[in-house]
Protein backbone atom coordinates (compact mmCIF):
# COMPACT_ATOMS: atom_id res chain seq x y z
CA UNK A 1 0.00 0.00 0.00
CA UNK A 2 1.59 3.61 -0.73
CA UNK A 3 1.00 6.55 1.27
CA UNK A 4 -0.76 9.65 -0.59
CA UNK A 5 -0.77 13.01 1.28
CA UNK A 6 -4.21 14.54 -0.33
CA UNK A 7 -7.53 12.67 -1.04
CA UNK A 8 -8.51 12.19 -4.76
CA UNK A 9 -12.10 14.04 -5.88
CA UNK A 10 -13.83 11.08 -5.48
CA UNK A 11 -12.83 10.24 -1.80
CA UNK A 12 -13.23 13.80 -0.59
CA UNK A 13 -16.74 14.14 -2.23
CA UNK A 14 -17.36 10.39 -0.34
CA UNK A 15 -16.59 12.23 3.10
CA UNK A 16 -18.13 15.40 2.21
CA UNK A 17 -21.57 13.38 1.19
CA UNK A 18 -20.99 11.38 4.35
CA UNK A 19 -20.74 14.70 6.50
CA UNK A 20 -23.96 15.97 5.39
CA UNK A 21 -25.99 12.55 6.10
CA UNK A 22 -24.94 12.82 9.45
CA UNK A 23 -25.87 16.24 9.64
CA UNK A 24 -29.49 15.81 8.86
CA UNK A 25 -28.99 12.48 11.02
CA UNK A 26 -27.92 14.43 14.37
CA UNK A 27 -30.45 17.25 13.35
CA UNK A 28 -33.33 14.98 13.45
CA UNK A 29 -32.30 13.04 16.74
CA UNK A 30 -31.44 15.97 18.57
CA UNK A 31 -30.61 16.36 21.30
CA UNK A 32 -29.20 12.77 21.47
CA UNK A 33 -26.32 11.29 19.22
CA UNK A 34 -25.76 9.46 16.64
CA UNK A 35 -22.94 6.90 15.88
CA UNK A 36 -22.14 5.82 12.53
CA UNK A 37 -22.83 1.54 12.11
CA UNK A 38 -22.73 1.47 8.37
CA UNK A 39 -22.50 3.16 5.25
CA UNK A 40 -22.49 2.03 1.98
CA UNK A 41 -21.38 4.45 -0.70
CA UNK A 42 -21.62 3.85 -4.89
CA UNK A 43 -19.76 5.75 -7.37
CA UNK A 44 -21.77 6.79 -10.23
CA UNK A 45 -19.22 9.07 -12.37
CA UNK A 46 -15.69 9.94 -12.12
CA UNK A 47 -15.18 13.92 -10.97
CA UNK A 48 -11.98 15.96 -11.02
CA UNK A 49 -13.33 18.56 -8.33
CA UNK A 50 -15.70 18.03 -5.36
CA UNK A 51 -15.91 21.38 -4.56
CA UNK A 52 -18.79 21.62 -7.33
CA UNK A 53 -20.98 18.96 -6.12
CA UNK A 54 -24.08 19.96 -3.86
CA UNK A 55 -26.15 17.21 -1.81
CA UNK A 56 -29.35 15.80 -1.04
CA UNK A 57 -30.22 14.32 1.46
CA UNK A 58 -32.76 11.93 3.45
CA UNK A 59 -34.21 9.62 6.56
CA UNK A 60 -35.27 6.87 5.19
CA UNK A 61 -36.28 5.45 8.76
CA UNK A 62 -36.00 6.04 12.50
CA UNK A 63 -36.79 3.65 15.17
CA UNK A 64 -36.07 4.33 18.83
CA UNK A 65 -32.29 2.91 18.77
CA UNK A 66 -31.22 3.63 14.95
CA UNK A 67 -31.89 5.96 11.91
CA UNK A 68 -31.23 4.70 7.87
CA UNK A 69 -30.45 7.72 6.22
CA UNK A 70 -28.96 8.00 2.38
CA UNK A 71 -28.30 10.82 0.17
CA UNK A 72 -26.80 11.95 -3.19
CA UNK A 73 -23.76 13.83 -4.39
CA UNK A 74 -24.80 15.77 -7.70
CA UNK A 75 -22.68 18.15 -10.25
CA UNK A 76 -24.80 20.11 -11.99
CA UNK A 77 -28.36 17.91 -12.72
CA UNK A 78 -25.59 14.97 -12.53
CA UNK A 79 -26.12 12.55 -9.52
CA UNK A 80 -22.02 11.52 -9.62
CA UNK A 81 -22.37 9.76 -5.84
CA UNK A 82 -24.94 8.01 -3.42
CA UNK A 83 -24.69 6.43 -0.38
CA UNK A 84 -26.75 4.85 2.77
CA UNK A 85 -26.08 4.53 5.98
CA UNK A 86 -27.24 3.38 9.58
CA UNK A 87 -26.62 5.15 12.60
CA UNK A 88 -27.50 4.38 16.35
CA UNK A 89 -28.94 6.49 18.00
CA UNK A 90 -27.35 7.47 21.66
CA UNK A 91 -29.15 9.82 24.49
CA UNK A 92 -27.66 12.96 25.47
Amino acid sequence: MTATATLQADEKLALDLMGAIRASAEELCAPSHVDLVSVTVDVSARIEDASKASFETRIDRRTRTIVFAGGSALVGEKVVMTATAVYSIRPA
